[in-house]
């Protein structure tokens, strides 16, 4: 469920997880208080998928991790 398919929506994938993360990070945040602002997205769901969307965007490179705060990457 990283990516939509025919059968699976935007919203249900760790992609679009990752865009509700994307969204509240207009400013760097700890990954707590970033969790305290998405705990009650319907999106989101659970913390495992809060992290697992974190991993992918590391792994994208939309995001960085600097001095315990997430930030986005700018490229």
């Amino acid at each position: 469920m990283i990516l939509p398919t025919k059968h699976i929506a935007e919203h249900e994938t760790i992609l679009g997880v990752g865009a509700a993360v994307l969204s509240h990070l207009s400013r760097p945040r700890t990954i707590s208080e970033l969790w305290d602002r998405l705990r009650d997205d319907r999106t989101v769901g659970t913390y495992e998928r809060f992290i697992l969307a974190l991993d992918l965007l590391y792994i994208l490179g939309a995001i960085r991790f600097v001095d315990g705060l997430l930030r986005k990457n700018r490229r």
